[in-house]
């Protein structure tokens, strides 16, 4: 029997197989790897809209409903006597009507109707103008008359009101009060007339009463 000769072996043989194995598992690796995105790809995944800048747009207020004067006729009398005569801040009036009788209206709304009115208990500037105007001429040229007490549409004017008004407008009680000239009230029909005259026709004045 014959013996087979060995098979020749090398170490260059063996590392030339390990070598091949090398290049092709990672070719095999290389066949399943992630593919790779490109700008085409991008650009066709969808994307979010941008979100809006800034803070969301309030809603509008609604406008007040035009009020003619016939419209506030009914409530009238109880309107004025709950603000004159009971002295009754505006919004609780402006409730009570709306509970009483499902009136509704804006308290800017009620202002200008009561001003209207001839009721409005807030001393408009050109009548605390002639009241000052009055007040320092009995102080200073009729010093032999006694002090006058002021009213506006049938509600005192308190003398300490008068004095905050002079402080917070620099008329200084040792002087005479006299403003500059206003425009003609038209509506009176007398170009001489000046809307000084007009408050001074508003404003009344009287002497106090004896204790």
């Amino acid at each position: 029997m014959q013996n087979q000769a060995p098979h020749p072996f090398s170490l260059s043989t063996a590392h030339s197989s390990h070598a091949r194995f090398d290049i092709e598992f990672a070719g095999n690796i290389q066949s399943v790897s992630t593919p790779t995105l490109t700008s085409a790809s991008v650009s066709s995944v969808p994307t979010a809209p941008p979100s809006p800048m800034g803070p969301p747009a309030r809603p509008r207020k609604r406008k007040a409903a035009t009020l003619r004067a016939d419209d506030w006729e009914p409530y009238k009398e109880r309107t004025l006597d709950l603000h004159i005569v009971q002295k009754l801040p505006l919004p609780r009036v402006k409730q009570m009507i709306e509970d009483e009788y499902g009136f509704k209206a804006e308290l800017r709304q009620y202002r200008t109707r009561i001003s209207q009115w001839g009721e409005d208990k807030n001393v408009k500037p050109q009548e605390m103008k002639a009241i000052v105007r009055k007040r320092q001429k009995r102080k200073l040229v009729e010093t032999n008359k006694r002090p006058l007490e002021f009213e506006v549409r049938g509600s005192q004017v308190e003398p300490q009101k008068i004095e905050r008004w002079m402080k917070r407008h620099d008329v200084l009680e040792s002087f005479l009060y006299a403003p500059s000239p206003a425009a003609s009230k038209p509506a009176l029909d007398r170009p001489d007339f000046s809307l000084l005259t007009y408050w001074s026709h508003i404003v009344r004045c009287r002497m106090p009463h004896d204790l």
